[in-house]
């Protein structure tokens, strides 16, 4: 489990701070007047860091359980539905103008991002298994690690996000993105250490009943090796 929380964290770090200078720098550029476009631009190239990151340190830490896994296959994957995915899901915030709505409460946020991470897991994972098919014995149980797994580190995210203010200098907005990726990547990797074993967990045998010779006690349960 330590290596899987020590490469999570670091590359949730690195892509945390990727995504944070983006997101500011695609804030300022809307603000300027400058081209939705171009801001997008910034916002995706920051969700494809964060997904190149992450998809390294997955792959690197999958090696124990899943030592055939395709490795170019998993970190294409990866780049391209979580990088993807994180710059469309924060874009929305970073584009848009201030009109006044008002924010939701905090509970309201972490609830949102928490069933974010849920989702947004679920999908990542479900792509990711289709990868590890031929290197694991159950594959499609990643797709509830990965879920379970991204729940409390959308939720951890979301709360740094809303932590620093908007005119926090870029220097900080960044060092801050680092620090609340590291502890969202240690959760992350925390939870995926501990469920990843199950890939390669056996089934247990079903019970069946085996009719004894004449003159025993009677039939008796026993597992089917």
């Amino acid at each position: 489990m330590r290596r899987w929380i020590v490469l999570c964290a670091t590359a949730e770090a690195v892509g945390m701070t990727a995504s944070a200078a983006a997101a500011r720098a695609a804030t300022a550029l809307v603000t300027a007047g400058r081209s939705s476009v171009l801001a997008w631009t910034v916002v995706v190239l920051g969700g494809l860091l964060e997904g190149t990151a992450l998809g390294l340190a997955q792959r690197a830490a999958l090696t124990s359980v899943a030592p055939t896994l395709n490795r170019h296959r998993w970190l294409l994957v990866t780049v391209v539905v979580a990088g993807l995915g994180w710059a469309a899901g924060s874009a929305p915030s970073v584009l848009a103008t201030d009109d006044g709505a008002t924010a939701p409460g905090p509970v309201a946020a972490l609830g949102g991002a928490a069933a974010l991470g849920l989702v947004m897991g679920a999908v990542l994972g479900a792509a990711q298994a289709w990868v590890i098919r031929p290197a694991a014995q159950h594959p499609w149980r990643w797709v509830g690690i990965s879920a379970a797994a991204w729940t409390p580190a959308m939720a951890v995210i979301f709360t740094g996000a809303s932590i620093a203010p908007a005119d926090w200098p870029w220097g900080a907005v960044a060092l801050f993105g680092t620090a609340t990726g590291a502890v969202a990547g240690a959760v992350l990797g925390a939870v995926c250490g501990a469920l990843a074993p199950a890939l390669t967990a056996p089934q247990p045998s079903p019970a069946v009943i085996r009719t004894e010779p004449k003159g025993s006690t009677g039939p008796r349960r026993t597992r089917s090796p």
